[in-house]
């Protein structure tokens, strides 16, 4: 009789120990982690899309519906959106991420947001567009910089750097001292896949610094440079600032042949290759305010 029962409390107590053993916390199934590359990337898509959804951008109309979205994006983004209404017509967007300790040291960097006339320009220029909004947020995160960053989107670009001349004089009368300034422009096609980028009119000590970013790079991006003037950098050199322009291959014939047509639609953008190039800038970028 006591065996008997000894024998039941010791299956008892192995029951209750195995019930223990299933209730008992184990490890916890392994949450992913947010993917920045994947946000990067719908934070561009989502640019571009609402841009070239905007047509003919050389309208006063249209300029003005796009600034109102793009102020609205950057306000989601966290961004404090600052007007500079430099004509009757004209009116560039910008705001500033302070250096995290005091600095009279300042990065610019921007993109136009018109276009041609009859023209989406999805690729000329929403990409830049696209690519300062994600490099923005991504600086924003940075917990140590030590010079001044402004990030700016200039209007009237096709109309002969309009936005961008009066930025660049904005800066130079309120004496900002600026250590660099890069400007972007068309950075969504790459047809022989090598995500290479042109670097135009580069300034002292910018290449450098851009071919080592892209050194180490998970994949290594070709740095090209060019003596290319037709974009904003250039109103920024000819006032004395150091300035360089970021492109597709414009010069070296692997850029897209949709340039200022009606055929320059979201699906003809390289999304990846702009996510290449804005991971490439953010380094720079870093590098910059280090």
């Amino acid at each position: 009789m006591i065996r008997a029962q000894a024998k039941a409390f010791a299956l008892i107590l192995l029951a209750a120990a195995a019930v223990l053993a299933a209730c008992a916390p184990g490890p916890r199934p392994a949450v992913p982690k947010p993917d920045p590359g994947a946000a990067v990337a719908a934070l561009e898509k989502e640019i571009v899309a609402g841009l070239s959804g905007l047509p003919d951008r050389a309208t006063l109309e249209n300029r003005t519906a796009a600034r109102a979205l793009l102020s609205a994006s950057w306000a989601r983004l966290g961004l404090e959106v600052q007007v500079q209404e430099y004509s009757p017509e004209g009116r560039n967007i910008f705001a500033i991420l302070p250096a995290t300790r005091p600095s009279p040291e300042w990065v610019v960097i921007g993109a136009h947001y018109d276009s041609a006339r009859n023209s989406p320009g999805a690729n000329d220029n929403a990409t830049g567009i696209a690519l300062v909004s994600a490099a923005a947020t991504a600086m924003a995160r940075v917990q140590s910089r030590n010079r001044n960053l402004v990030f700016v989107l200039f209007d009237e670009e096709e109309r002969g750097l309009r936005g961008s001349r009066a930025f660049a004089q904005k800066w130079l009368d309120e004496k900002r001292a600026v250590a660099a300034v890069l400007t972007v422009d068309q950075m969504g096609w790459d047809a022989d896949g090598d995500r290479a980028v042109e670097l135009e009119i580069p300034f002292e000590g910018a290449e450098a610094v851009f071919s080592g970013v892209a050194k180490a790079m998970a994949s290594p991006v070709p740095v090209l440079t060019t003596n290319e003037r037709g974009s904003d950098h250039s109103a920024f050199r000819r006032l004395g600032f150091p300035a360089v322009g970021l492109t597709e291959e414009y010069r070296h014939d692997d850029t897209t042949p949709h340039f200022h047509r009606p055929t320059d639609i979201l699906d003809t953008v390289n999304f990846a290759y702009l996510e290449s190039s804005t991971e490439l800038v953010i380094g720079v970028l870093r590098a910059w305010v280090r």
